[in-house]
């Protein structure tokens, strides 16, 4: 019977050789698989803060009344008139206005920090009142006597102070109304991570501050992490990066405007 055949130690050689190759690669492999995995998660999380975030911010934009929704806006904040309730007027009186509020969330309602009412007139313009702005829970049957109809979930409030007395009853009964809150939109050092910048959403009257955390530490960063979840908004942000902004504020009336320009790609023209 002959004797079994070993391996040389060339043979061993090249066969180490080759596992080595073998395992060099699939650690490689692993490694590279497993940064992806991480790069993709992080990216996943940009994207939901980023995400929810400009969601919080069109929410409030699309209701903003166009031609003095915003009252101010700098390089790095911007502040607007945001309504939160629509009404139409029951009765107006040298006291007050009556009016009977549409159905509105009750939290968001609860919520929302009164800064004042606008009101429109017969040719679409409309004039806010927020000096000395109140507002407070009133009679239903002023809107039944005035065949207002109230909906349910609807409120019945008064506001002060009213309508101008010059307008006939007729003319106010049935004016649309709008309750509103003053938000900020501010871009400035994030609370949650240190040497990062965040957008913070502040109601002027309530003083109520939120932190939408963003991972960047620019404006640029910020924009750019939402571009999968919310193209439309990213276009608008590139397209105004290479211009002025310029928008119109109107304190009072439609007799006083004041115009505002900023950098598009320093100023996010977006408030509450």
């Amino acid at each position: 019977m002959s004797a079994r055949r070993g391996f040389t130690l060339v043979e061993l050689l090249v066969s180490m050789l080759i596992l080595g190759i073998i395992g060099a690669a699939l650690t490689k492999l692993f490694v590279s698989q497993s940064r992806l995995y991480d790069q993709q998660t992080q990216l996943r999380q940009a994207r939901f803060v980023s995400r929810a975030a400009i969601n919080a911010a069109l929410s409030d934009l699309r209701m903003v009344e166009v031609t003095a929704g915003v009252v101010s806006a700098t390089p790095r904040a911007i502040t607007a008139r945001v309504p939160y309730a629509l009404g139409v007027v029951c009765a107006n009186t040298p006291l007050q206005t009556t009016l009977s509020l549409l159905p509105v969330d009750s939290t968001t309602y609860a919520t929302a920090g009164f800064s004042g009412y606008a009101w429109r007139d017969t040719r679409g313009n409309y004039t806010y009142v927020e000096a000395g702005a109140t507002v407070g829970p009133d009679d239903p049957s002023l809107c039944a006597s005035a065949n207002v109809t109230v909906l349910p979930a609807g409120r019945v409030v008064a506001v002060r102070p009213p309508l101008p007395a010059a307008l006939p009853p007729v003319v106010a009964v049935g004016t649309t109304v709008l309750l509103f809150q003053r938000v900020v939109y501010e871009f400035k050092t994030s609370a949650a991570l240190p040497g990062r910048t965040a957008l913070w959403r502040t109601i002027v009257a309530s003083r109520q501050s939120a932190l939408m955390v963003c991972r960047g530490r620019s404006l640029v960063y910020f924009a750019a992490a939402g571009v999968a979840e919310n193209v439309g908004v990213c276009l608008v942000v590139l397209a105004l990066s290479v211009g002025t902004v310029s928008v119109v504020g109107q304190p009072t009336s439609l007799n006083s405007k004041r115009t505002v320009g900023c950098r598009a790609s320093r100023c996010l023209a977006s408030s509450v």
